[in-house]
C-alpha cells in the first residue's frame, strides 16, 4: 500500500505514544549498527528496522504478568515489553549492567516476563507450558511468541501449535512475515498459504500488516482479547518488511525492492515531519549520553563460572536398608509423592487406565487428574512444555516412553534447559525432570533397546541420574526435587520387575553419605581383588552375580554403582583403589564403551596418579538385534562379563 494513502499528520495524533516507542526502537537499532562499525561491539546483531510497529502493537500494552518469547530479532519486542532500552544497550556492550550482565548479548535476553533465544522455534513449546501454567493458576494472563516465517520449516512449530490447541493454552503465536529467511526468498522455502497452517490445528487466525497502522492496532487488539477471553491459542500473521540486512552487512536483496518498501515505511514517513524529526534527535541525544556515562564494569570469570549441580567430595558411607518390594512399586510411590507436592507429569499414554508403557504412572491420573497430562507423540514439544512449567516454579516430570526417543529432546535440553541459568545471568532456573527407561535384554530391537545416556553426559548444568534396584529410589527422587537444575532420570527396563536388593551371601551394600552418593557393594568376608564400576540395572546384575563371578574367576569383587553419572564424584572410588589393595578396575557400561563413561572414569584414575590395570567393556558397537541369542552377544550379559573378567585376570597377574 503506497504511503500517500495515509494521513501521517492525523496518524501522529492517534498513535503519538506508539510512534515515540517505535522511534526509540529504531534509534537503538541504528546505534547498534554504528557501535559495531566503530568496533565498540562484537558478536552479531539482527535489527528490526522496518518492523518496529509490530513489536509496539503487540507488546506495548501488556501487563506485568503477561509473558513474551522471541527470537534472534528480538530488540523491538524487548523494548516494547520491558521499556528497558538502557539495559539492552549495556547488554550488547558486554557490561555487567546489561539485562543479562553481557552474557546473552543480542539474541539471549530475559527480564520481567520476556525471554528470547536464537535457535528458530526453540521457545515455542516453552511458551505453551508457560501459558498452560497461567491458565491452571487462574491468572488472566497470556503468553505471546514471536517467530519469523523462516520458522515454518521447523517441526517444533507444528508440535507447539498442536499442543497449545489441545490443551487450550492462552498462547498468541505472532508470525512476522518479512518475506525472507536470512537471504532466502520466501518463494524458495515455503509452499502453500501460511495462514492455512494454524487452521489445521483448529486455531483462530488473524492477519494484518505494519503499513496500515489503524488496521494493525485494531487487529492485534482483537487477537489479544480473543486469547485472554477464551483461554485459547491464536495465530496472528503480520506482514512486514525488514529494511536492513539480516545481520550487520549481509544484504543481497534487490535494491529496488528495498527502496519500494522504504517509501512505504510508516516510520520514515513520520520522521519526515518536523515534530518527529525533533523527537528523533532528542532520543539520539539521550542514547549518546547514556553510552558516554555507562559503567564499564564487566562480569568476572569467577562470578560467571558456577552452576546448580550437586558437587561433593564426600567419602563416608552409611548402610542401605531396603523394603521388600518391587522397584516398579517403589518408583510409583516416589513419583506419586512428587505429585502430592504439586509437580506435573506429562507424557504419552501415562494416564489411567493404561498408566504408561511400563506402568510406572499407574494410578496417577486417578489421584491427581489435573496434574497428569496425556501428550501427543511430540517429545521435543513436551520437553519444552515442561521447561515452560519449570520457569513458572513447578518441577515437572516429562516421560519419554523409550530412552531411544531422547534423540528428539536434545535441542530443548541443550538450547534451553541447560543454558537458561547462565545465559540469562542467573535470573531463572529450569528444573524440568525428564525420566525415561533405557536398555535392552527384552527383545525390542534396534530402536527400542538402546542406552543413550552417554550422549547427555557433560552437558552444562544438566544432572544425569541412573536409578537402580540396589536402593529404594525414593530418596534419590526427593534429592532431585530439592535442586533447581534440569535433570535426566534414567530407569532400567529389566530393573522394573526386580525386588529391591537385600543383602546376599557374598556382598553387603552401603552408600556414600551424600545426595546421589555412590552405592558400594563389598565382600562380607575378606577383601576385594578388583573393583567393578557400573550403574543402573547392570550394576544390580553384577552384584547378583558376585558368587558366580567368584566361582568362575576366583576373584572377589567390590562393586561401585554410580547414581549421578553427571556430575561424577570419583573420590570414593579413588580412595578405595588406593587403600584397599585393589588389583584392577573394570568399568562396565550399558552402551558401547567408545567415548563413554568408562573412558571418563579411567581418565580420572590416571589423572589421580594411580598406576593400576584398568579395562572398560560395554555393548558391542552395533544396532541391538531383536532375537535373544544375538542380543545376548551384543549386550553385557553375565557370561560376557565373566569372560572379560577372566581375560582381565590374566592381565592383572601377568
Amino acid at each position: 500500500m503506497a504511503s500517500h494513502n495515509f494521513d501521517y499528520e492525523k496518524l501522529s495524533d492517534i498513535f503519538s505514544s506508539e510512534i515515540e516507542e517505535a522511534i526509540l526502537i529504531r534509534c537503538v537499532e541504528n546505534t547498534f549498527l554504528d557501535l559495531f562499525s566503530e568496533g565498540l561491539m562484537n558478536g552479531t546483531v539482527h535489527t528490526c528496522v522496518g518492523q518496529e510497529f509490530s513489536a509496539v502493537a503487540v507488546c506495548s500494552d501488556l501487563n506485568c504478568n503477561d509473558w513474551v518469547t522471541s527470537n534472534h530479532r528480538c530488540h523491538g519486542h524487548y523494548i516494547s515489553k520491558t521499556k528497558d532500552w538502557t539495559g539492552l544497550i549495556d547488554e550488547l556492550m558486554g557490561l555487567e549492567s546489561g539485562v543479562c550482565k553481557g552474557i546473552g548479548s543480542s539474541q539471549h535476553l530475559y527480564k520481567n516476563g520476556f525471554l528470547s533465544n536464537g535457535p528458530q522455534g526453540s521457545l515455542l513449546p516453552v511458551a505453551s507450558g508457560i501459558g498452560y501454567f497461567l491458565k491452571k493458576s487462574n491468572q488472566n494472563n497470556i503468553v505471546i511468541s514471536f517467530v519469523g516465517e523462516g520458522t515454518l520449516g521447523e517441526g517444533v512449530l507444528y508440535e507447539s501449535l498442536n499442543l497449545s490447541s489441545i490443551l487450550d493454552s492462552p498462547h498468541l503465536f505472532v508470525l512476522e512475515n518479512n518475506l525472507y529467511s536470512q537471504s532466502t526468498n520466501q518463494a524458495e522455502a515455503i509452499s502453500g498459504e501460511i495462514i492455512d497452517r494454524p487452521k489445521a490445528f483448529n486455531i483462530q487466525t488473524f492477519e494484518t500488516n505494519t503499513w496500515d497502522l489503524e488496521h494493525l492496532f485494531n487487529t492485534v487488539k482483537e487477537a489479544k482479547d480473543f486469547v485472554r477471553k477464551n483461554k485459547k491459542p491464536v495465530f496472528l500473521k503480520i506482514n512486514t518488511y525488514r529494511l536492513n540486512a539480516h545481520s550487520k552487512s549481509d544484504d543481497d536483496r534487490d535494491a529496488d525492492e528495498i527502496n519500494f518498501f522504504l517509501k512505504k515505511d510508516p516510520l520514515k514517513n513520520f520522521l519526515d515531519l518536523k515534530r518527529w524529526e525533533d523527537f528523533n534527535l532528542q532520543i539520539e541525544n539521550n542514547i549518546r549520553k547514556h553510552i558516554e556515562n555507562s559503567d564499564e564494569k564487566k562480569l568476572s570469570f569467577n562470578d560467571y563460572c558456577h552452576d546448580q549441580l550437586p558437587r561433593s567430595s564426600e567419602i563416608n558411607e552409611i548402610s542401605i536398608n531396603n523394603n521388600n518390594e518391587r522397584m516398579i512399586n517403589s518408583l510409583n510411590k516416589a513419583y506419586l509423592k512428587t505429585l502430592s507436592e504439586g509437580s506435573f507429569f506429562i507424557g504419552e499414554d501415562i494416564k489411567d487406565p493404561y498408566g504408561g508403557a511400563f506402568k510406572v504412572t499407574k494410578g496417577f491420573s486417578d489421584h491427581f487428574p489435573d496434574q497428569v497430562i496425556n501428550s501427543p507423540i511430540s517429545e521435543s514439544a513436551i520437553t519444552g512444555f515442561g521447561i515452560g512449567l519449570s520457569l513458572m516454579g513447578n518441577k515437572p516430570f516429562i516421560e519419554i516412553m523409550f530412552g531411544d526417543f531422547t534423540t528428539h529432546i536434545f535441542d530443548q535440553l541443550i538450547t534451553n534447559a541447560s543454558k537458561f541459568y547462565h545465559m540469562y545471568a542467573f535470573q531463572c532456573s529450569a528444573p524440568v525432570r525428564v525420566r525415561t527407561p533405557m536398555g535392552g535384554k527384552r527383545g525390542y530391537g534396534p530402536t527400542h533397546s538402546q542406552s543413550l545416556e552417554k550422549f547427555f553426559l557433560g552437558i552444562d548444568n544438566l544432572l544425569v541420574v541412573a536409578l537402580t534396584s540396589l536402593q529404594d529410589p525414593s530418596n534419590t527422587i526427593d534429592e532431585i526435587q530439592k535442586l533447581d537444575c534440569p535433570a535426566l532420570v534414567i530407569e532400567n527396563k529389566i530393573d522394573y520387575g526386580k525386588y529391591l536388593f537385600q543383602e546376599n551371601e557374598f556382598l553387603k551394600i552401603s552408600k556414600v553419605d551424600e545426595p546421589f552418593g555412590l552405592i558400594h557393594a563389598t565382600p562380607i568376608n575378606g577383601e576385594a581383588d578388583i573393583s567393578i564400576i557400573s550403574y543402573g540395572g547392570t550394576a544390580r546384575e553384577i552384584v547378583d552375580s558376585s558368587l558366580e563371578i567368584y566361582l568362575e574367576t576366583e576373584l572377589s569383587i567390590e562393586v561401585f554403582c554410580i547414581t549421578a553419572l553427571h556430575p561424577l564424584n570419583l573420590i570414593p572410588i579413588l580412595e578405595s583403589i588406593k587403600h584397599n589393595n585393589i588389583k584392577g578396575v573394570l568399568v562396565i557400561e550399558d552402551h558401547s564403551s567408545d567415548f563413554g563413561l568408562g573412558s571418563e572414569i579411567i581418565a580420572g584414575i590416571s589423572e589421580a596418579g594411580i598406576d593400576i590395570p584398568c579395562k572398560k567393556i560395554g555393548a558391542e558397537p552395533f544396532p541391538i538385534p531383536s532375537f535373544k541369542e544375538l542380543e545376548d552377544k551384543i549386550l553385557p550379559t553375565q557370561d560376557f562379563i565373566i569372560s572379560n573378567i577372566t581375560k582381565f585376570k590374566d592381565k592383572i597377574y601377568d
